[in-house]
């Protein structure tokens, strides 16, 4: 009779947690996935995707597909006990959503990701749009498409249809920088033609509270991406304090209220409830974090390291070597467990730095790694690093397609 298989239950399905839905061998453990989503987004080609390069469904992976082992559950974990090792999970339903169940696991990988940070700034979470999944791509697509029909009305002012074109960007890190110029892109090519009569009147801000955009770049790039997104007629404000928001103005303590047409927020990070409540020990600045040991493996309150409780992702932060919540991150360390289960691979986890790359329009950007470089290059090392994050060939073969037909015949965002 063949020995029981040991129970891993993985919560989240973002960058780790679909790397581990994966890689765990489901021949040597009984691998269970539970999330509310039943997809995993691409998040760096989310701002592509947001602005009509590609259809926003390639911007994210299926979780049910031929070659996933793990037994998936839609479902939220809302709490932990780990005396009995059981999840007390809430069904992702709304018809459904007071009903719970339990899970029991012998290993537990908590990877539930995190959310949007308002920062109670009043007026962002009724009328900001965010940058988290497809769902958010498609709002930006179609908030683009209603703002250009109603600037395109019968008797509308010139002055009404600048507020209306008007985007304002939350943000100067890497996505609010690249929703900046793939909005400029857009502006100055498809609308232009297609909207001859808006062409020049539509403007593109990012306000950020730092005093520089891409904060992980040498402050050499940053300036450069800085110059070449003001080029592209960029308006970057920096050292700006957000106070509130209606449904038409941002109101800054510099420059007071300033109209617009769609409000995007790529800014702030902050826990999901579940890890807010978890008795276990964690980061007390910024975003709240699980701490773990350089295996990976979760504290309890008195510090007593729990070896069959796993915490990484957005989630999770080796104590005393804090690293970014990026997807690089995300998986390097899910990669580290799957090694760790599989081959019982039991040295520490150390993270190697990759390429930092951002594309700031107009056939430029900045790349930060062994070789620093900008310009068509960098652009070309973007738009590639599209293949790398992309996970499945039909889905790089369908992006490649949506190239071709915005190069023969232009983004079909306009078009929707």
């Amino acid at each position: 009779m063949a020995a029981q298989k040991e129970r891993v239950v993985v919560i989240g399905s973002g960058w780790a947690g679909y790397s581990l839905g994966y890689g765990i061998d489901h021949r040597k453990y009984d691998v269970t996935l539970i999330s509310p989503e039943n997809t995993s987004a691409v998040t760096p080609l989310l701002a592509s995707a947001a602005c009509g390069l590609f259809d926003p469904r390639l911007a994210h992976e299926p979780l049910r597909r031929r070659d996933f082992h793990a037994k998936y559950i839609k479902a939220t974990v809302v709490d932990i006990d780990f005396d009995s090792q059981t999840l007390i999970c809430q069904l992702a339903f709304e018809e459904l959503k007071d009903e719970r169940f339990n899970v029991e696991y012998d290993k537990v990988i908590l990877v539930p990701g995190c959310r949007s940070n308002t920062f109670g700034i009043p007026g962002v979470a009724e009328n900001a749009i965010f940058v988290k999944n497809v769902a958010n791509a498609n709002a930006v697509r179609s908030r683009l498409n209603d703002i250009l029909e109603m600037a395109s009305l019968p008797g509308t002012s010139e002055d009404r249809q600048r507020q209306l074109l008007h985007v304002a960007i939350v943000g100067g890190g890497p996505t609010g920088i690249e929703v900046a110029a793939e909005l400029t892109d857009l502006f100055d090519g498809d609308v232009g033609v297609l909207f001859p009569h808006l062409k020049g009147k539509a403007s593109v801000s990012v306000y950020d509270v730092a005093p520089q955009i891409l904060a992980p770049f040498d402050q050499k790039l940053a300036e450069y991406a800085c110059t070449a997104l003001k080029t592209g007629k960029v308006n970057v404000k920096t050292n700006t304090h957000i106070l509130k928001v209606t449904p038409n103005t941002i109101e800054t303590q510099e420059d007071g209220a300033t109209g617009y047409g769609m409000l995007i927020w790529a800014t702030g990070n902050k826990s999901v409830p579940l890890i807010d409540q978890l008795n276990l020990r964690k980061t007390d600045k910024g975003l709240v974090r699980i701490l773990t040991d350089d295996h990976l493996n979760t504290f309890a309150p008195d510090g007593t390291v729990l070896p069959n409780v796993f915490a990484l992702g957005d989630a999770g932060d080796i104590e005393g070597g804090t690293l970014p919540t990026t997807a690089e991150v995300a998986i390097q360390k899910a990669d580290y467990i799957i090694n760790l289960l599989n081959k019982n691979v039991k040295t520490p986890f150390e993270y190697k730095q990759r390429s930092l790359v951002t594309y700031t329009g107009k056939w430029d950007g900045v790349v930060q790694g062994k070789r620093e470089y900008t310009g068509y290059g960098a652009w070309l090392s973007w738009r590639s690093g599209n293949f790398f994050w992309t996970r499945s060939w039909r889905r790089k073969i369908l992006m490649g397609y949506a190239w071709f037909m915005d190069w023969l015949d232009g983004r079909e965002i306009i078009r929707n």
